[in-house]
């Protein structure tokens, strides 16, 4: 085996619960399309699955050990502080005889690249940005006629001088960090489809099917790396209708896959255009009477009703909404480009055909004031949204995560400068308090209610799950109902506070309202 891609264990943590923020779905696809270039151009490759697998890292260590190979290619995800888990991993291999090219891409290793050159001199290169052609112009040089035998140490160590290969970064042989810039693929219907290696066990977990449509987004919102990823600003790539249905058709004829998810972060993409080739898509899937179910994620203010009944016509049954928030001023600070109204507008006109979006949803930020959390929470209210337990306890505590990358990450680093260097996972992410003394204090309440309440909830009653199914529902509604009251009479308590904020204000805020909560967990716990 040539070249193997691996998708590494993701270790869970107990303090963290938006790993999506960290992982984007538009990062899912990436080892499938990666395989389907490097077969397309007759080199081997295997997709190693560690996270799909379920293997411990102890598990995949013992895996790779056994292979021979030229190159690994890594997907690093950040996660948090288990991220220095996978790269002890990748050291123990060195360490266990591995000599093959160790090669990080991915959105964590695109924006950390230089410290994880620098940090870690195991590994040999990262790929920055896109990853297909990038990755097939490595292996094409590490597997060219001048190739040394793999079982010849030196090989993982090219002449660096000659390993110049836009998209990637690596140190010279000075210790010179290395790096150019690839255009991203302005083609993609050009790119074979994804491979499927896993499918039957994607199926056997019941995990949906993803598809990719497009690429980027046509938005510039400042909490979002999405465009810096790609290296541009402004950009929204797509499939045509065609390719993409010849994809959807393919899997559903030859594996009787009926459910699909688009991995896209934007399924409409702009305008009039964007609309048109979703309703062609839609055409495609009802003219050849395909009985399948698919769901996408878009902006609020992509909803409108002709394309929207073409695509519920077709088999459109789940939609995740990017509202971000229902305070206006927060939505300009954002740079969404949307309104509260836009907000509502899309969820009244999904309801109204049939379909119960999700949503990605910020409660508190760094310039969170007490009158945007009240909005925030109104909204939330007025929309009837917070019906389940999970979702709500998501919704009421999520705070804005800040990655290197996104724009805020460099307002926030340029405010708070960083005179230490650190790891390059411990600045990954911009610690921060929020500027209001007052609605930080009240968010660290709130997170450590929200995050007891999710830390008992079975794995099957989390947001993709329809609690009202379960024996449970009595008490499950009633720890609901408990989640909404708790925010509600704290955020009222810190509303009619009139002196500054004091640590007396979380102590008197938790002797009153906390033993409530306290007695609703005991019942849960009960029932379980």
């Amino acid at each position: 085996m040539s070249v193997i891609l691996l998708e590494p264990p993701r270790l869970r943590n107990p303090k963290r619960f938006e790993d999506v923020v960290n992982a984007p779905l538009s990062a899912c696809l990436f080892n499938g399309y990666i395989a389907s270039v490097l077969r397309e151009n007759k080199l081997k490759v295997e997709i190693v699955d560690a996270h799909l697998y379920d293997w411990s890292i102890e598990q995949t260590i013992t895996h790779l050990s056994k292979k021979s190979f030229h190159l690994l290619c890594v997907h690093a995800v950040y996660l948090w502080e288990k991220t220095q888990d996978i790269f002890d991993m990748l050291s123990s291999l060195r360490y266990r005889g591995v000599i093959a090219h160790i090669n990080l891409y991915g959105y964590y290793a695109t924006f950390a690249y230089k410290k994880i050159l620098v940090q870690f001199p195991f590994i040999d290169s990262v790929t920055v940005g896109e990853p297909e052609f990038t990755t097939l112009d490595l292996a094409r040089y590490l597997l060219s006629e001048k190739t040394i035998p793999v079982e010849t140490p030196v090989r993982r160590n090219p002449t660096r001088n000659e390993m110049n290969i836009p998209g990637l970064a690596f140190k010279d042989e000075k210790g010179k960090i290395v790096s150019r810039p690839r255009s991203p693929n302005r083609d993609l219907d050009q790119l074979p489809y994804p491979d499927r290696q896993d499918i039957a066990l994607y199926q056997e977990k019941g995990i949906v099917i993803y598809i990719q449509g497009s690429r980027g987004c046509y938005g510039q919102c400042t909490f979002c790396y999405l465009n810096p990823f790609y290296g541009q600003r402004n950009q929204w790539r797509c499939r045509s209708a065609k390719n993409i249905f010849g994809e959807i058709y393919k899997l559903h004829t030859e594996h009787a896959i009926q459910n699909f998810y688009f991995s896209d972060a934007n399924f409409f993409g702009m305008g009039k255009t964007g609309k048109e080739r979703a309703i062609t898509l839609a055409e495609l899937i009802l003219a050849n009477d395909l009985d399948i179910h698919f769901g996408f994620e878009c902006r609020a203010n992509d909803v409108e009703e002709y394309s929207l009944s073409k695509l519920v016509m077709a088999g459109l049954t789940n939609v995740f909404l990017g509202l971000e928030s229902g305070d206006n001023i927060s939505l300009k600070r954002f740079q969404k480009h949307t309104t509260v109204d836009e907000n509502k507008m899309a969820i009244h006109l999904l309801r109204e055909y049939g379909i119960e979006p999700t949503f990605g949803f910020i409660m508190f930020e760094p310039n969170s004031t007490l009158e945007s959390v009240r909005n925030n929470f109104d909204f939330l209210k007025e929309m009837d949204v917070m019906t389940t337990s999970a979702v709500t306890a998501h919704l009421l505590h999520h705070r804005q995560t800040l990655f290197e990358g996104t724009p805020d990450y460099q307002l926030m680093i340029s405010e708070v400068p960083d005179t230490d260097a650190g790891t390059s996972f411990t600045n990954y992410e911009a610690q921060y308090k929020i500027k209001d003394p007052k609605v930080e204090a009240f968010s660290e309440i709130i997170t450590n209610v929200c995050r007891t309440a999710l830390s008992l909830l079975p794995k099957t009653f989390y947001c993709d799950t329809n609690a009202s199914t379960t024996s449970n529902k009595p008490t499950l509604n009633a720890l609901n109902n408990t989640l909404i009251a708790i925010f509600e009479k704290t955020l009222s308590c810190f509303e009619t506070k009139s002196i500054p904020y004091c640590p007396d204000i979380i102590r008197e805020v938790s002797q009153k309202l906390i033993p409530e909560f306290d007695i609703t967990l005991l019942k849960f716990k009960q029932q379980l």
